[in-house]
């Protein structure tokens, strides 16, 4: 189901620059979700629940409404306290059942992007296979995101797809790899996909910077405490 995702695979930069271990410390790859609130508002339910992460406490607000066509939307809610700044990411993550294995999309493409690299994208319709989204880094990290998405479709070829709708551009990513997967594998090789989709709604995403061999990124492309609203729809393609 759609939960709160607060952290990435480090990347190099994130390693070299220090950034992964501290995003260690602050529990970010070990969400604790609590006991969850549900009320009914109407046609709307909404969904709030506090989510740990090691000494810091996050309440997180999701409403989920039904599409007079079928479907649902969810418009989602987070505060960040102080003490989490600087994240990798503020967003959803959900994992679909297997078989949702072609993606296309409306957003920059056709190789992966993110927020302070992408200025070689184009803005179009893209279509490739989930399969091929995750570059093979030597080291296995954050890959295959694709900036400014509008909207996604994944499908299959003996399951009925789904579209997921956008309330803005935003960062996503689908994959057959969990962020922990990547941590977990020393060398792309060694890496073994999952049959479920991993898709990623970013309402934020921090810059990559360039820690290997240069500076980190620049304040604008920072994740910083506060507040974040985002929503989404889903819909069927069959």
């Amino acid at each position: 189901s759609p939960r709160l995702s607060l952290w990435r695979a480090p990347t190099d930069n994130d390693r070299i620059s220090g950034l992964a271990r501290r995003w260690a410390d602050q529990g970010l790859p070990d969400a604790v979700l609590g006991p969850a609130t549900i009320e009914q508002q109407g046609p709307a339910t909404k969904v709030t629940r506090e989510v740990r992460f090691g000494t810091s406490s996050v309440r997180h607000q999701q409403t989920f409404t039904p599409l007079p066509g079928g479907g649902i939307h969810i418009a989602e809610e987070v505060q960040l306290p102080p003490e989490l700044d600087d994240l990798p990411r503020v967003g959803t993550v959900l994992e679909l059942v297997p078989g949702h294995d072609q993606l296309a999309w409306f957003g920059l493409g056709p190789h992966e992007s993110y927020p302070d690299r992408k200025r070689a994208g184009r803005v179009a319709r893209w279509a490739a296979a989930v399969s091929d989204q995750l570059v093979p880094y030597v080291r296995p990290q954050e890959a295959g995101g694709r900036a400014e998405v509008r909207w996604l479709d994944l499908w299959g070829d003996s399951s009925s797809g789904v579209r997921l709708t956008l309330g803005s551009p935003s960062q996503v990513s689908a994959t057959h790899f969990r962020a922990a997967d990547l941590v977990a594998t020393m060398h792309a090789s060694d890496l073994a996909p999952r049959a479920e989709t991993i898709v990623h709604i970013d309402a934020a995403h921090r810059g990559l910077g360039t820690a290997s061999c240069g500076p980190d990124t620049i304040e604008d492309y920072l994740v910083r405490p506060g507040r974040y609203a985002w929503a989404w729809s889903l819909t069927s393609l069959a």
